[in-house]
């Protein structure tokens, strides 16, 4: 049967003491530390002061690196109750071995309570101004324990960082799980990730594509997306294409991407447009001004098509205003290209969103129509062009790669000579294979009798609806438009 200690009467008018003592199982055999010895010599000092004691709070076997010790939390309970006026302990380092938790006990449980605080052995009397003095020593010692412990943490993190690993912690990224100190894919999650990518490419704002989540019921580890300002830190995090940042570098992490490269560099130029309300295709971040924005893609070199607009002077000298959608590759662009050359033609935007639309009206949207479409789809299985030039590429760049091997085994090429262009070579190998799966057959992502529930509201959303509206409508029926050099169009619908 488990004995009860009784607390020890104490006469009216005297002092109540609460003696604490504690060892580590490391510490039993010292002298000095066992626990008689901390009783025997505490109990004679309280005898020799005129003290009573009202409770000996013994710990054995318990580190003194945190407070979650049974008798501690007990002599808490006792003096928040009001039944100590002073505790007494060995040494310090007895009471905690933390200067910070030290301090805390000191100025926010005991003083704070009314109960002075003593140490036999090193002459700590709170009751004192000596020990009052001694607080504020204690405090200088805490703050440097905390900076050390802060230091610590940042140097363990920065090594987690550079080794590929997530710092750890809560609030792991939307679209990742934090198991076993890495980052493991949620597919649900990841799926939320990849349509706010592909929605803002798609021209959508912050808030349409809440707005769309919402709709769709999507939630995540931190609840529904009920923040516009969310989408943005969705959209700049790194994490989504494999790396890891930490105190502003960034490494290569070895936790899965959700985003591939290609798409996270078009990302990151339009989002610097819209944060800056300079974007090529928005007069502002709010408004989206072109319907097709973000869908189109050139059937020759396989690069994007983006809004363009200008300023150029006729024969007569006169100013006129030109406004057109063109091919990356066409237009020069540094990163978005894909090719050297491109057929890719310009598109003047009423033109081109005339033409998507009567194809859409053209449907009439009705099941059989929609079904022949997915035949016709299904049977050919086409192979385009675009595919065709990223492999084409990829072979190019796979008889670069052998040739740089071949002249370094050959002494003709120095090491670090190689490992720069090897490095440029895998990086581009890398995105465009990600491309390439990305072209290759999906499943669908609409299903018939969605499609044909979509569609019910087609002429009542061309004829009268906002362009935000038209622009969320096109986008829940197509994939993609791929502009042949010819002037003709395809267009992937979802259904298919």
């Amino acid at each position: 049967m488990k004995r009860k200690t009784i607390p020890v009467p104490v006469m009216p008018g005297h002092l109540r003491v609460g003696i604490y003592i504690r060892v580590s199982t490391q510490e039993q055999a010292q002298e000095g530390h066992s626990i008689g010895v901390q009783k025997e010599k505490l109990s004679a000092y309280c005898l020799a002061r005129g003290w009573d004691v009202y409770f000996i709070y013994s710990d054995p076997g318990f580190s003194g690196s945190n407070m979650d010790r049974p008798a501690l939390q007990r002599m808490f309970t006792d003096i928040l109750a009001g039944h100590l006026d002073m505790v007494l302990v060995y040494k310090l380092d007895r009471l905690s071995r933390s200067q910070r938790d030290t301090l805390y006990m000191i100025e926010d449980v005991f003083l704070k309570s009314g109960v002075d605080f003593v140490s036999m052995t090193e002459n700590f009397d709170t009751s004192t101004p000596l020990g009052r003095a001694m607080i504020g020593i204690l405090s200088v010692f805490a703050q440097l324990e905390r900076e050390q412990i802060k230091e610590r943490m940042a140097m363990g993190n920065v090594a987690r960082a550079a080794s590929g690993l997530w710092r750890g912690g809560s609030g792991a990224p939307i679209g990742y799980d934090y198991i076993d100190g890495h980052l493991v894919v949620n597919e649900y999650e990841a799926l939320q990730i990849k349509t706010i990518f592909e929605l803002f490419l798609a021209g959508n704002t912050f808030h349409s594509i809440q707005t769309e989540l919402q709709q769709r019921g999507y939630t995540n580890k931190y609840g529904s997306w009920k923040n516009a300002s969310i989408i943005s830190k969705v959209l700049q995090n790194s994490t989504y294409i494999g790396k890891v940042r930490y105190a502003g570098k960034e490494y290569e992490g070895k936790h899965p991407a959700l985003v591939p490269i290609e798409t996270w560099d078009a990302v990151q130029i339009r989002l610097k447009e819209v944060l800056r309300g300079l974007s090529d295709h928005q007069k502002s971040p709010f408004k989206a001004t072109k319907l097709l924005t973000g869908l189109i893609w050139c059937g020759d070199c396989g690069a994007r098509y983006f809004f363009h607009s200008c300023v150029q002077k006729n024969k007569a000298g006169e100013k006129r205003h030109y406004d057109y959608y063109q091919c990356y590759t066409k237009a020069g662009h540094k990163t978005m290209r894909r090719a050297a050359r491109c057929r890719g033609k310009n598109w003047k935007p009423d033109e081109l969103d005339a033409l998507v639309i009567g194809e859409i009206k053209k449907l009439s949207f009705s099941r059989e129509i929609i079904e022949k479409i997915i035949t016709e789809k299904r049977g050919n299985h086409p192979v385009s062009n675009q595919a065709d030039t990223i492999s084409d590429r990829l072979e190019e760049l796979e008889k670069q790669l052998n040739k740089i091997m071949d002249l370094y085994t050959l002494g003709n090429i120095p090491l670090e000579s190689i490992s720069q262009k090897a490095d440029a070579i895998t990086k581009e190998q890398k995105a465009l294979q990600a491309e390439l799966e990305r072209l290759e057959p999906k499943k669908p992502t609409l299903s018939v009798d969605k499609a044909i529930e979509i569609s019910g509201n087609a002429e009542a959303i061309f004829s009268s609806g906002s362009l935000e509206e038209k622009r969320l409508f096109v986008n829940s029926l197509i994939d993609r438009i791929v502009l042949l050099p010819s002037g003709d169009i395809e267009i992937y619908w979802k259904f298919t």
